[in-house]
């Protein structure tokens, strides 16, 4: 490992022309500092420190030249008024190092470069309407509403709930709902001129992730003890049921004939 020199009579005026820029013999009297060696051998020689406010391109051989001078100075009597104190360091590194701003106009472009070390939070549950119907798979990509009881609860579907990008306010949560076990989730695409809800197969090694899609997310509003599903894609449309039994969930715009609250129940992973 490399040594630092001890301070000696040959190095005090820094012949070096890069260390020059920062150490003169002269200098204007208001702008430096002299420090008196101990060393009998040098009774004439001092070490004048002098400041410019002149804006100059660095290397980092300056810079280290500057603190090793500087420590090295910290440890020496001082026959000026003037004491260098550790603050006094910061001085000196608005000269050396250069601020460079951080663009990030292209952060909105990758999914995860700003989250992608956090997990993505889920939740595991199942949902009723209000009438107490439960959502069950009937068909491949279908959920249906009706009623069950007995050994037929075992067909309520559970949803993996994730908590995903979007806009949040103080009673819009944005998250994705898939199905627990099964590569699909509900999205919102236009059909027929019509926002319509259906279930999407994905690539489970892509899904879920923190910026999903736009049609993947829904708006969760809590409502006392309701919760609502708002369609990110389409405001003011939610994952709605009908009054009758046994008919597909879908997406209504709120018509008051339609239910669109739902009791969420957790359940364990």
């Amino acid at each position: 490992m490399a040594t630092v020199p001890e301070l000696n009579c040959e190095m005090t005026l820094f012949d070096s022309d890069e260390n020059d820029l920062f150490f003169e013999v002269d200098g204007p009297p208001k702008m430096k500092g002299c420090f008196q060696a101990s060393d009998p051998g040098c009774p004439d020689e001092s070490i004048q420190l002098q400041i410019s406010q002149q804006h100059l391109n660095k290397s980092f051989r300056q810079a280290v030249s500057l603190i090793v001078a500087v420590e090295k100075l910290c440890q020496l009597p001082v026959s000026s008024p003037w004491t260098l104190q550790d603050g006094d360091l910061r001085t000196f590194f608005s000269f050396i190092f250069e601020e460079e701003p951080i663009l990030c106009d292209s952060w909105d472009d990758d999914d995860d470069l700003l989250l992608c070390d956090v997990p993505i939070r889920q939740l595991h549950c199942k949902l009723r309407d209000e009438q107490q119907k439960c959502l069950i798979l009937s068909d491949p990509c279908e959920l249906k509403a009706l009623h069950l009881n007995g050994q037929n609860i075992n067909q309520q579907v559970v949803f993996s709930m994730s908590f995903v990008h979007g806009e949040t306010s103080n009673n819009k949560i944005p998250v994705a709902l898939g199905l627990k076990g099964k590569n699909l989730y509900l999205s919102c695409v236009m059909k027929d001129g019509t926002p319509t809800l259906q279930l999407e197969s994905v690539d489970p090694k892509q899904y879920p992730k923190r910026k999903m899609e736009k049609r993947f997310v829904f708006n969760k509003i809590e409502i006392k003890t309701k919760v609502e599903f708002e369609s990110a894609q389409f405001p003011n449309w939610y994952i709605s049921t009908s009054q009758a039994e046994h008919k597909p969930v879908f997406l209504g715009s709120n018509s008051g004939q339609d239910i669109i609250d739902f009791t969420m129940e957790s359940v364990s992973s």
